[in-house]
Formats: C-alpha cells, sequence, structure tokens
C-alpha cells in the first residue's frame, strides 16, 4: 500500500529503468545520455526540444475493478479500527520516440519495448515516500483505430507509438471507521401478532 505519491514514484522507477537500460548498451545508436531525453511530456511538447528522445506520457487513470471489492484493512490489529480498502489504479503511458529520424525511433522503440519486457514485475519500494508496491507492466493491444484518437486529442499527425498498462497502484484511504462487537440484545415479542387479534 502508499501514499498518494505512488503515482509520480511509478513513472519515475520506470524512468530510472528505462535510463539503466539504455546505459548497459554502451554502442547503442541512440544518445540517451542527457538528463531529459525521457520526458513526461506529451508527444506535442517532447519534439519542440531536440534533446527529448522518447516521450514517456501518462495519458490515462483508471480504477482497478477486480480489487475494489477487497475488505478493509484492520490498523495494528485491532478488529475495531478499519481503514478503508485502498483505491487500486491502473495507469496508462504512451510510449513515443521522437528523436527526429525514423530509423532510430524504430530502434529506440525497439529497445524500450525490451527493456519493458524483460522487467514486467518491479518492485518499488520507497520508505520515505511510504510507498510500497509490485508493479505489472503490459503492453495494450490497442488497435490503430484507438491510437488514433489518442492523437486526434493531441491535435497532431498519428507518430509510432505503442501504450502499456501499469497495475497496480495503490493509495492509502484516509477514511478510518469504528465498529464493535454486539455487546446487548433486546428482542421484543408478542405472544400473539397484532393482525390475528382483528
Amino acid at each position: 500500500m502508499s501514499s498518494y505519491l505512488v503515482i509520480q514514484s511509478t513513472s519515475i522507477a520506470l524512468q530510472e529503468m528505462l535510463k539503466q537500460h539504455y546505459a548497459a548498451e554502451p554502442n547503442f545508436a541512440v544518445d540517451t545520455s542527457s538528463d531529459d531525453a525521457i520526458t513526461f511530456k506529451n508527444p506535442t511538447e517532447s519534439v519542440k526540444n531536440s534533446s527529448h528522445k522518447l516521450s514517456f506520457w501518462l495519458y490515462q487513470v483508471t480504477e482497478n475493478e477486480f480489487v475494489k471489492n477487497n475488505p478493509p484493512l484492520r490498523l495494528n490489529g485491532d478488529d475495531q479500527q478499519l481503514r478503508e480498502t485502498p483505491l487500486a489504479l491502473n495507469l496508462y503511458y504512451l510510449v513515443t520516440p521522437v528523436t527526429g529520424d525514423e530509423l532510430m525511433d524504430h530502434l529506440l522503440l525497439g529497445k524500450t519495448m525490451q527493456a519493458f519486457y524483460d522487467n514486467a514485475i518491479i518492485p518499488l519500494r520507497s520508505a520515505g515516500n511510504n510507498v510500497s508496491e509490485e508493479l505489472h507492466l503490459t503492453l495494450c493491444r490497442l488497435s490503430l483505430e484507438e491510437l488514433t484518437r489518442i492523437w486526434e486529442a493531441l491535435k497532431e499527425p498519428y507518430r509510432l507509438s505503442v501504450c502499456y498498462q501499469v497495475r497496480v497502484t495503490r493509495i492509502d484511504a484516509q477514511r478510518v471507521r469504528t465498529q464493535g462487537r454486539v455487546k446487548s440484545k433486546q428482542d421484543s415479542y408478542r405472544a400473539t401478532p397484532e393482525g390475528l387479534l382483528s
């Protein structure tokens, strides 16, 4: 479970993983050594800066319905103090190479997809930010039409891009409720039901 910083921490962790993967191949043809080679800006903004090589844009966040109905969490083993179920989220990133050269775009996209495939499960731990998750990366099966709609929303012509889903990031609820055991009860029954007296 994690604090509200988990979305930011997820993006940074994926960015760092990509940087390490690129750096592990010293003869990689695309220069990704600059600090802003991987940017979180959308592709439209990314192409305006020549130092940007990959747009890693968080474009959609949805609730994960599969863990939505998990039971509340007991606080410190106390049956009476319950914290509401964390908000479970799926994050969607549009990954777009923006090197300015089509063949280099192909090369960078291939390397990026290899990195995500090799690191499909990423433990995310940051005690200082109260973040502890296990991220699962999957390549989204978006049709060309669905991808085109994203680019239409950006008001840009379509560029080579893929979508990745990251699940599950959880944001702890602040809401705590108290429940207690039934200590006494009082029943009130009539010997004869009222309806039978008439």
